[in-house]
């Protein structure tokens, strides 16, 4: 395994980087500023009819002023990366959809790390199936079908299947048909949104898998390598994340099951960047990796942030084609989200102290005047999380708690009480995982 030699590629504090993410990420580049010398910013904002608030996410006004600064921090959006390119040392994408952009800056010598060609493991989940099936990974049954009308026949004669669409995320959200009766009402309003592009559409779907534990890593990769450390947790969906790093060799036979096979994967699209395993194990010891997340885990990217004090180095290295292990001082993370329903629809504005901006991650964010605000970028209502690391998932409860009284905006909502959940489906993944 290679080390991070300084006297080779130097140090990550003399370079400027450049971050292309389409706005979910602009905290983890915030942080970023930490490690390099500059951090420039840029999402997509660009089409026929632009406007102003993707242009805008990620900037800092006073007095009508825009800075070149965010939070006094030396991160700056930009509105047109070519122009910077001359002062780029490195390129990363912690987003997926700009793999080819990657792809041609990397041929040009600009040293990146980010998910590259390997995006299509996540874009296309059909040939990833059949791709992971080849090379001896256990994979539910899956199916394509072209077209609404098909989709509703295969349906009508067959329950308990999950159904997916590759590529196109806003289109709809994966959902579980249980049967025909019960997902009427869903197709009818998917079809109704897609209108004539109901005849074209792909739809992927899946067996149910009977799992008596899911499990998996969030980690990072170079040239087919994991660092000996990296993180593993469970999500309360759309409410809070219990965490830990966990040591490689710890891991359970089924997470160094996929991890081993899964690498190959990794190696043969040249992927140097972050990616996160969901794996189902069942009773018969099958070990059955759904979906292949090439980018930055939602959560828990914003404990990434906190916990690894050399994220710079990881990423630097990593672009290089460099492995750097993780520097690490607390083990524990816990996250929980912040949420509004006045956000689906509207931009949200957002209080809290300055001595908890460290721990507070925002989505799509701007600061006016000293004033966060989240822009409204799609119709989602969370606006971002509220992180704490530490010895135990109990220490980093309570601090949570204590942060969430001290942050305010209308209709907001942060539900502390899922901390408590997540923190029991962790210990029941780490206890099953190990029988």
């Amino acid at each position: 395994m290679e080390k991070l030699d300084i006297k080779n590629i130097g140090s990550c504090k003399d370079k400027v980087l450049l971050v292309c993410d389409n706005g979910l990420f602009f905290e983890f580049a915030l942080k970023l500023a930490d490690h390099f010398k500059k951090v420039y910013y840029y999402t997509e904002w660009k089409n026929a009819y632009p406007g102003m608030a993707e242009a805008m996410i990620g900037t800092e006004w006073k007095n009508g002023k825009r800075l070149n600064t965010f939070d006094g921090k030396n991160i700056e959006r930009i509105e047109n990366m070519f122009s910077i390119l001359d002062e780029v040392d490195c390129f990363f994408t912690p987003d997926i959809y700009d793999g080819d952009l990657l792809e041609t800056l990397e041929a040009s010598g600009i040293p990146s790390f980010g998910s590259g060609k390997a995006e299509k493991l996540e874009l296309d989940r059909y040939e990833t199936a059949k791709e992971m099936k080849a090379i001896g990974m256990d994979v539910a049954p899956t199916i394509r079908i072209v077209g609404m009308a098909a989709l509703r026949e295969h349906l009508k004669k067959n329950e308990d299947k999950w159904i997916k669409i590759s590529k196109y995320r806003k289109t709809f959200e994966t959902f579980h048909h249980i049967n025909y009766r019960l997902s009427e009402p869903l197709l009818d309003n998917v079809e109704a949104t897609l209108g004539p592009l109901k005849y074209i559409v792909e739809f992927i779907v899946v067996d149910s898998i009977d799992a008596i534990v899911e499990e998996g890593i969030d980690a990072y990769a170079v040239n087919g390598q994991l660092p000996t450390k990296m993180f593993t947790g469970c999500e309360i969906k759309d409410v809070a994340y219990a965490g830990s790093v966990v040591d490689q060799k710890d891991l359970s036979i089924g997470n160094k099951k996929v991890n081993e096979k899964f690498l190959r994967l990794l190696k043969k699209y040249d992927h140097n960047g972050f990616f996160s395993t969901e794996v189902r194990t069942t009773k018969d010891g099958k070990n059955y990796f759904i979906d292949p997340c090439m980018r930055l885990g939602l959560p828990p990217n914003a404990l990434y942030q906190e916990i690894y004090k050399n994220l710079g180095e990881i990423i630097w290295g990593g672009g290089n084609g460099i492995l750097v292990e993780p520097n690490i001082d607390n083990m524990y993370g816990m996250e929980v989200l912040i949420s509004s329903g006045w956000h689906s629809g509207n931009h949200q504005t957002v209080y809290f102290p300055p001595e908890i901006r460290q721990w507070v991650k925002l989505i799509n964010p701007i600061k006016i005047d000293g004033t966060y605000h989240v822009l409204r970028i799609g119709d989602s209502s969370t606006i971002g999380s509220l992180v704490a690391v530490g010895k135990s998932h109990e220490e980093c409860a309570k601090k949570i708690e204590k942060m969430a009284k001290l942050i305010e905006g209308y209709d907001l909502h942060i539900k502390t009480e899922g901390l408590n959940e997540a923190t029991e489906a962790f210990d029941i993944m780490i206890k099953n995982s190990k029988k």
